[in-house]
């Protein structure tokens, strides 16, 4: 295995569907229905894993990623010794500490502090080293007026600030980490991923699953993308972005949106029958690269003619702020439609907001009669790679030259980059103007 601290050798999980015999009760009710005789439908296997194969090395972080349903947590699971394989070895080396879910390990009778001396010897920690430890682990954690307070009465943001604080105090060699910091305030996220830069910078291994991109692209170099447990990608994080966004391609495309039966107002002559995003290829996406073109596709029927109709499409990454809106009657155009079906295209030649997920909203009305005729809640996603350029807002094409002083001349550092200088300069032209 070399230098590897983790290494998944072909690893397969199954489950069986609708098993459920996690308790006494339930393997006796099942042990006397089979002595009365009574037939057992077995339920089909369900395989989270399949094959799956990669190596972390000691002191790297690498992130693992995936839409829902994919096998991340499984994958978590097997390395902590939850869960065994039915296929595979898994091989892993060094103390491991594990911050699955919330509050796993706590007994929730036993004060905060209790629980940090139990949870501590359970990671392989000595009393001393616990004592030494406690009250950065207690500061860290922020619960110091309720350190002697049983943990059921904490909230799960407390659960989760003091999970993650012993895990990350033990000096584990190996640091599971699942989704589970999402419950955390802002700041608290951010001390996260300091004590994890902390950890990997003095050599410990890290694991870590999240949806969250950003934050997996600032702490892994390295990322392993999952999909139907399968793995389909295994490399730079930046790389592994376009990866997940496909896999989140597939799992969401074919959804059923079911938006005429929600959106469709009886007193409305407009019937919105269905929102598609189309890639410059004509293929129906759920996602796009801020730098790409795109179409959105509004398909429609209309119960009684409207002569001048306009159509509006707002975007936001929330409730509050309103990023963009897309107006067709503030561009002087209004559509002439009969009574009937109506497919509508909207060409955007660049979509410049930082890397997330978005949601469209509809609007339509008559203008002849000032009547809105359709106003759908924001809940057409749609998710964006700014390629990790964005910070902010916004993720405007720009340049950067390095002037002479003297006389004012533009450097460049080769003959292409001038050659882009005006292709540049009119990207960004035309993305300001978007907005």
């Amino acid at each position: 295995m070399g230098t590897s601290a983790v290494r998944f050798d072909r690893v397969s999980k199954r489950f069986r569907l609708g098993e459920s015999h996690d308790s006494l009760r339930d393997l006796l009710a099942s042990g006397f229905a089979r002595l009365l005789g009574k037939k057992r439908h077995r339920k089909p296997y369900f395989w989270a894993l399949r094959g799956v194969d990669f190596s972390v090395e000691r002191g790297e972080a690498v992130g693992i990623i995936g839409p829902n349903g994919a096998g991340k947590s499984t994958v978590l699971k097997l390395l902590a010794g939850i869960l065994c394989p039915n296929r595979g070895r898994v091989c892993v080396k060094g103390r491991l500490a594990a911050l699955i879910e919330v509050g796993a390990g706590f007994h929730g009778d036993l004060t905060g502090r209790e629980n940090i001396f139990l949870n501590g010897a359970v990671l392989g920690m000595p009393r001393t080293d616990i004592r030494r430890k406690l009250n950065e682990i207690v500061e860290f954690a922020g619960i110091g007026r309720f350190l002697d307070t049983p943990v059921k009465r904490y909230s799960s943001g407390m659960y989760a600030r003091l999970g993650f604080s012993i895990a990350a105090h033990v000096d584990p060699d190996i640091l599971l980490v699942d989704e589970v910091l999402s419950v955390g305030d802002a700041m608290f996220r951010l001390r996260c991923i300091d004590r994890m830069h902390e950890l990997v910078r003095h050599g410990t291994t890290l694991v870590f699953v999240t949806h969250n991109l950003d934050q997996m692209q600032a702490i892994c170099p390295r990322a392993i993308v999952l999909d139907r447990g399968k793995t389909v990608f295994a490399g730079a994080s930046r790389e592994a972005v376009s990866h997940y966004m496909t896999a989140m391609s597939r799992a969401y495309a074919d959804r059923p949106t079911d938006v005429s039966a929600a959106d469709h107002d009886r007193s409305s002559a407009v019937e919105l029958i269905d929102v598609r995003f189309v890639n410059s290829s004509g293929k129906r996406i759920v996602w796009t690269r801020s730098s790409e073109s795109m179409e959105v596709q509004l398909r429609f029927r209309l119960l009684n003619p409207i002569e001048r109709l306009v159509i509006e499409l707002n975007l936001r990454a929330n409730a509050s702020d309103n990023l963009l809106s897309l107006n067709s009657g503030r561009s002087g155009i209004t559509f002439d439609r009969k009574a009937g079906e109506h497919l509508i295209t909207l060409r955007i030649p660049s979509l410049p907001v930082c890397g997330g997920q978005y949601f469209w909203n509809v609007r339509m009305w008559d203008a002849a009669s000032g009547t809105s005729e359709l106003d759908t809640p924001f809940r057409f996603p749609l998710l964006v790679d700014d390629e990790g350029r964005g910070t902010g807002i916004l993720c405007v094409d720009h340049q950067w030259d390095g002037g002479d002083v003297r006389t004012g001349e533009p450097t460049y550092s080769s003959a292409s980059e001038r050659s882009l200088e005006p292709t540049a300069t009119r990207i960004a032209d035309e993305s300001l103007h978007l907005l």
